[in-house]
């Protein structure tokens, strides 16, 4: 049951791939909702009207701080760069502690965080995927309830990463599948998290999957067959490729990580207790295509 009272939400990374659309979604569902962002004018472009919006850096605690004020829950999507290895700042680790500490000061009642379910992948050590379980855990010993989402692939992939001009590109081969979502479901599942466990102080964990598992080729073919814009054309890249130059390339090293990861993981499906307490998904992969 939706409450009457208007609940304000802060989204740090709401320009994002994934945080512009979750950032949408949280307006449509009714909260009142609070961009924290560097680049203002990127934000008005990327959102539209209708958003409050405040200057915030993840390294400037202070104006973090400043931009939580009177605000009820705090959502993050934050992502870790390919060249931030040996960098002094980590994005989801002093990125994140920040941002604690300033929703503390602040009195914000819950984090929402997005993570990822490959992140515990272990056939190799990778510090990627460290960083992103040290983050995990570093919210959820917090003093302050949180609240975990770790998805499978996102519809949105497709477009915003894998289609090239008129070729939808994939690398290597999937052994196995992975439960599809989209943002639109996805987003319908934060705002019930945080209307359904305001009145608590639990951390919550949600395994966030679509009703539909597609290896990475299938889920290519069936958007290339609905996709109507124009005639898209599947190409493969061999993982050789990226095994061989990933010495020479933060970039590559990095897509030769998680492409290995995604290709080789081994999902399960364990979304009944999400889709019972949030609600099932409700768009497939052929209807999300269609609209596109």
């Amino acid at each position: 049951m939706k409450t009457t009272t208007i609940q304000s939400i802060a989204v740090v990374g709401a320009t994002g791939m994934l945080g512009a659309p979750v950032t949408k979604i949280l307006k449509r569902e009714g909260f009142s909702v609070t961009a924290v962002v560097r680049d203002m004018q990127k934000a008005q472009r990327k959102l539209g009207a209708g958003f409050y919006l405040r200057k915030g850096d993840l390294q400037d605690r202070h104006r973090l701080r400043s931009a939580f004020t009177d605000v009820d829950y705090v959502y993050i999507n934050l992502s870790t760069a390919p060249d931030e290895k040996h960098r002094e700042f980590k994005t989801e680790i002093d990125g994140l502690q920040n941002i604690i500490e300033a929703a503390k000061s602040a009195r914000v009642k819950r984090i929402g965080m997005l993570s990822s379910l490959i992140k515990d992948y272990d056939a190799f050590d990778w510090w990627v995927f460290d960083i992103k379980r040290d983050a995990c855990k570093k919210l959820l010993e917090a003093d302050i309830p949180a609240t975990i989402f770790y998805p499978s692939n996102f519809f949105e992939n497709l477009t915003d990463l894998q289609l090239k001009g008129n070729r939808v590109v994939m690398a290597g081969n999937q052994s196995t599948k992975s439960w599809w979502i989209g943002t639109d479901d996805y987003g319908r599942q934060v705002a019930e998290s945080f209307r359904v466990d305001m009145d608590h102080n639990k951390n919550c964990e949600y395994t966030v999957q679509g009703a539909e598992p597609f290896s990475m080729e299938e889920a290519i073919d069936l958007f290339i067959k609905h996709y109507s814009s124009r005639t898209l054309k599947k190409t493969k890249a061999p993982m050789w490729i990226f095994k061989l130059l990933k010495p020479f390339s933060a970039d590559l090293d990095f897509q030769y990580h998680i492409l290995t990861a995604i290709n080789q993981y081994d999902e399960q499906f364990r979304s009944e207790s999400t889709w019972k307490k949030l609600g099932k998904p409700e768009t497939t992969l052929a209807k999300w295509t269609e609209k596109q």
